[in-house]
């Protein structure tokens, strides 16, 4: 950088409103570290826009996860007129096609770490699975269509084939 741009980013800048006793501290920071008030309040700025933009990141995670949260409470809510079969609160299940079919309707598996859905095939996934729900692992035969199987998926964080 020339010496003219430097001196183009150091202008002299007067800022109004400025409270006198934060003003005060900031001299005696400069005193004390032999810096000018210009370096301290060019890196306190810096500091603040930094945090400024971590917090405003966090801001919209969380509005994010806020929006999902509701509109799975919403789903579940639609979901309490429908007639489904809820299987839920496991560490592990694992479970037929059989035992499904039998069934005769509907099932939704929530909150379950490792569901395993040993000799299922996609027709009774179509027919018989309503929902997967916050389930850590779904581990399903290679002739499955994962991507099939993903439209019935909620929060799940993996997929495995056998």
């Amino acid at each position: 950088m020339s010496n003219n741009q430097q001196d183009e980013n150091k202008k002299t800048i007067t800022i109004r409103g400025v409270n006198k006793d934060l003003y005060e501290r900031m001299v005696n920071i400069a005193r004390n570290s032999g810096k000018t008030v210009g370096e301290v309040m060019n890196q306190a700025m810096m500091t603040f826009l930094g945090i400024a933009g971590k917090v405003g990141e966090k801001i919209d995670e969380a509005t994010q996860k806020t929006i999902s949260v509701g509109k799975a409470f919403i789903e579940g809510y639609n979901e309490a007129g429908k007639n489904i079969f809820i299987v839920s609160d496991l560490e592990e299940l694992r479970i037929t096609k059989n035992e499904i079919v039998s069934l005769g309707k509907p099932v939704s598996f929530r909150n379950i770490k490792r569901l395993i859905l040993d000799d299922i095939d996609q027709q009774t996934i179509d027919t018989y699975i309503d929902s997967i729900i916050s389930v850590d692992e779904v581990v399903v035969p290679s002739t499955i269509n994962k991507l099939l199987l993903l439209q019935k998926c909620k929060f799940v964080k993996k997929i495995t084939v056998l």
